[in-house]
């Protein structure tokens, strides 16, 4: 079970407190990875969101409660996930209290740009259009977007051309799919969007729609055991999670970069993505599929 507020160790916290007071003795500003760029005008209009956790020695984190295996509700009713226990080595890296905000798949966008969490690790792929509101992290998780399907319906994605078919509200399936089939010349699928995974469940299971389109890896934790539904091989979107970040803040987006990438050099990383996907603990078999990026 994750402790959701907790009181971690301070080190780097406070090695951060010293750097920023030292920026605004110089007036200049100082930035967390030791970059030569400072921040934009905005940011140094407005303040770094590193500024307010080290103040507070809080992090407000985003994270989904809704998303198996990677952050969801369990049977006893404990929040859990590789996600959510990611975002816990993340504060533990930096040295502050770790705040757990539920999100959604809208409001992990919404809350950032509102101000109402610091960061969101929350099964977010980074692509061009959610770049656009909101910055990223360095990619920290590799996936697929395929369709969920009845049993014997289907065997190949290009089959569901033209085909009613659901999508989380919010995803970046649905432009994905629409390219995806745009680009092969095909006829235009109907995309029915839901707020909840378990409705677009049962939306496919009772025939509604004809395929399910999400991360591959909710896809096979949502099916898992039903021998009625079907994965299909393949994918339609290359997925890269990052950890959501307030937009011109490469102070705070640096800060958050070390911290994910001391987590996979001491281990951390491997340790928890084994425990969730490769180990006899796994929900899922899913090898890991990409390597972290690490600066020099």
């Amino acid at each position: 079970m994750i402790t959701l507020i907790r009181r971690l160790s301070i080190p780097l916290l406070l090695l951060l407190a010293a750097l920023t007071a030292c920026g605004n003795d110089t007036n200049a500003t100082v930035s967390a990875a030791g970059s030569d760029a400072g921040p934009s005008d905005e940011t140094s209009m407005a303040g770094s969101v590193l500024d307010s956790v080290i103040e507070s020695g809080t992090i407000r984190i985003g994270v989904r409660n809704d998303n198996p295996p990677m952050s969801f509700i369990d049977e006893d009713g404990e929040w859990v996930g590789f996600d959510l226990e990611l975002a816990q080595a993340v504060a533990d890296q930096i040295g502050a209290e770790a705040e757990l905000v539920p999100v959604d798949g809208t409001t992990r966008i919404s809350f950032l740009d509102s101000g109402q969490v610091d960061i969101s690790v929350a099964s977010m792929n980074h692509t061009r259009s959610r770049d656009e509101a909101i910055d990223f992290s360095i990619t920290y998780f590799w996936d697929n977007q395929s369709f969920l399907v009845r049993t014997d319906s289907y065997s190949s994605i290009d089959e569901l051309f033209g085909q009613r078919v659901a999508a989380n509200a919010g995803s970046s399936v649905i432009d994905s799919w629409n390219s995806y089939v745009a680009d092969a010349g095909g006829d235009p699928s109907t995309i029915v969007e839901f707020d909840d995974k378990l409705a677009a469940m049962q939306a496919l299971r009772d025939g509604a729609v004809e395929g399910y389109s999400e991360d591959n890896i909710t896809l096979l934790a949502l099916a898992a055991g039903d021998p009625s539904l079907t994965l299909l091989p393949g994918g339609h979107n290359p997925v890269q999670f990052g950890i959501g970040v307030p937009e011109n803040d490469s102070e705070w987006r640096d800060t958050i970069n070390l911290a994910l990438q001391e987590v996979w050099k001491d281990g951390s990383y491997q340790e928890l993505y084994d425990r969730w996907f490769v180990n006899d603990t796994k929900i899922i078999d899913l090898p890991l599929g990409g390597e972290m990026e690490i600066w020099g």
